[in-house]
């Protein structure tokens, strides 16, 4: 008889429990250690004060307790991240992939959502910044809006242009960043096309500033309607015109919605933007959410029915991941899903490249 797929998430969720058990009586342990060292550390401070005996003095006045101290404090951030993950009721899942691959379309097909809660498209990138779908039942679709700050916006998202491409002082507040003019890319970076799509990624966020800005200065999280979800996680509506600019404001959006899958509710999804449309920055926060919030990955790849290959940028991506978990060989939380279309689309058939890139895919990977 086959298993569900509702009872083997269930039974991965149910293993995870006595992990979690565990990991508090360690990190309670060591808090307690961390505790002790302390009282140490402020005991042998008073002793070094009190002590006159030069060789008595030499000696105990080298132990250096905050070196202990700072590794418990290491242990336990690490353990507290773990039990985290151990006691969550759901599995995330995030799908990992370079713009264009599908990625969007086959949460849509996993959970039996629509494009209205999961937002996709057929022409420019879509997905404008991380999204997190959970199940939700009984309940009318909405979304919680976490909004950057005007200083994380800065610190965050404009600073690392500047430092990258060397424009000079960078802005110490949103208005002067409005106010003044942007920085020339220098003589030097003009010539690369990288250098070049990246400073038009910072003129984006400079040139659109008046219609998003208000949204630094709102309260997080915000909740919105289901037929708002799109002007805040997608860079372009339904039709493809690149017409929004809330969600360069956005840090991330929570969805709530009930599956039409029943068999994957207790899955939550990361869909996170695609990497290649060279936004500084993409690349750490996609290490940052696979190391912290994601339990298995998916990398989603669409072969050009024309012919494709492994390029360079795959293999740069499959890495990034496998740095995310040092701790956890990739292999063993990680799927490739080569994204088939027929004839019928507008991408052609594809099948014979799917089984070209399969067949080669442990030569890339190992």
């Amino acid at each position: 008889m086959r298993t569900s797929r509702s009872t083997v998430i269930s039974s991965i969720i149910e293993k995870r429990r006595p992990l979690a058990e565990q990991i508090s009586k360690v990190e309670a342990s060591l808090k307690s250690l961390g505790t002790i060292l302390h009282h140490l550390k402020v005991g042998h401070q008073k002793l070094v004060a009190d002590v006159n005996e030069t060789n008595v003095n030499s000696g105990f006045r080298d132990i250096n307790f905050e070196i202990f101290i700072e590794s418990v404090n290491r242990e336990v951030a690490a353990l507290e991240k773990l039990k985290s993950r151990f006691s969550r009721d759901t599995i995330k899942i995030g799908v990992v992939g370079r713009a264009r691959q599908g990625k969007s379309r086959l949460l849509q097909s996993l959970t039996g959502l629509t494009a209205s809660e999961i937002p996709d498209g057929d022409r420019q990138h879509c997905t404008g910044v991380r999204s997190t779908i959970y199940h939700k039942p009984n309940v009318e679709t909405y979304a919680e809006v976490w909004f950057h700050s005007e200083q994380s916006f800065l610190d965050e998202i404009i600073d690392p242009y500047y430092e990258k491409l060397y424009l000079g002082a960078k802005p110490v507040t949103v208005e002067e960043f409005a106010t003044k003019p942007l920085p020339n890319l220098p003589g030097e970076l003009r010539g690369s096309a990288v250098n070049g799509a990246m400073y038009d990624h910072l003129t984006r966020y400079y040139r659109g500033l008046s219609s998003y800005r208000h949204l630094l200065r709102e309260s997080s999280p915000r909740r919105i309607l289901k037929d708002e979800i799109r002007e805040y996680v997608a860079q372009d509506t339904v039709d493809g015109e690149r017409i929004y600019f809330n969600y360069l404001a956005v840090r991330e959006v929570n969805i709530f919605c009930s599956f039409p899958n029943v068999d994957v509710e207790q899955i939550a999804l990361v869909d996170m933007p695609g990497l290649g449309d060279t936004g500084i920055g993409d690349e750490e926060r996609l290490v940052k959410t696979l190391g912290q919030d994601v339990d298995a990955v998916l990398f989603v790849r669409m072969p050009k029915s024309s012919g494709d290959y492994w390029a360079d940028v795959d293999v740069h991506l499959y890495d990034l991941a496998r740095n995310a978990l040092i701790d956890l060989p990739i292999n063993l939380w990680s799927f490739l899903i080569l994204n088939q279309t027929d004839a019928n689309s507008k991408n052609g058939d594809n099948s014979k490249n799917c089984q070209d890139l399969a067949g080669d895919i442990s030569r890339k990977t190992d």
